[in-house]
């Protein structure tokens, strides 16, 4: 198992799974909400849906966008935060050092972007053919944005840090 560096309390696995989806939640808050207060600062209007290929700024194409980057990144990068905390022994179960976990971190992606992604894609074309002129101000935009974003790392983090108790 793993071995615990002196004057380091292991933490209980639940307890640090709620801590890291937290943090995670605060974090994609904070980027989502950045970015797209940046893109849309200026703009009188956002649209709800804008036709495929159009680059501006959409919730529904921020959706997409949000499902994809989160499923990855936030995959990957709470994943190795985890894996690691294990094997140093700061997470009760440890993890030996030995183990490698390559197989059920490429699944939990793929199932974090169908889990993501589908209803994306679903928002997206009923948006098209139900309202496709609907728009609203850029603050109620970004204020959207945030939710789905803030919404999306609460379960993918925890689903991610949960997958690792799989490991060892």
């Amino acid at each position: 198992m793993a071995t615990v560096a002196p004057g380091i309390v292991p933490q209980a696995f639940d307890a640090f799974v709620r801590k890291q989806a937290v943090a995670d939640v605060i974090v994609n808050i904070v980027l989502t909400g950045g970015i797209n207060y940046l893109l849309t600062r200026k703009l009188d209007a956002v649209p709800l849906v804008l036709p495929f290929g159009n680059s501006a700024p959409n919730l529904a194409g921020t959706a997409i966008a949000i499902a994809v980057l989160m499923s990855i990144l936030l995959t990957l990068i709470v994943f190795a935060i985890t894996v690691s905390q294990r094997k140093a022994g700061r997470i009760v179960p440890g993890l030996p050092a030995t183990v490698r976990s390559g197989a059920i971190l490429a699944k939990l992606v793929g199932k974090h972007l169908a889990i993501t992604l589908i209803p994306a894609i679903v928002l997206t074309v009923l948006a098209g053919k139900f309202a496709p002129e609907t728009r609203m101000s850029p603050v109620v935009f970004v204020l959207l944005a945030t939710a789905i974003a803030g919404t999306a790392a609460w379960f993918m983090s925890q689903s991610t840090t949960r997958a690792t108790l799989k490991l060892g």
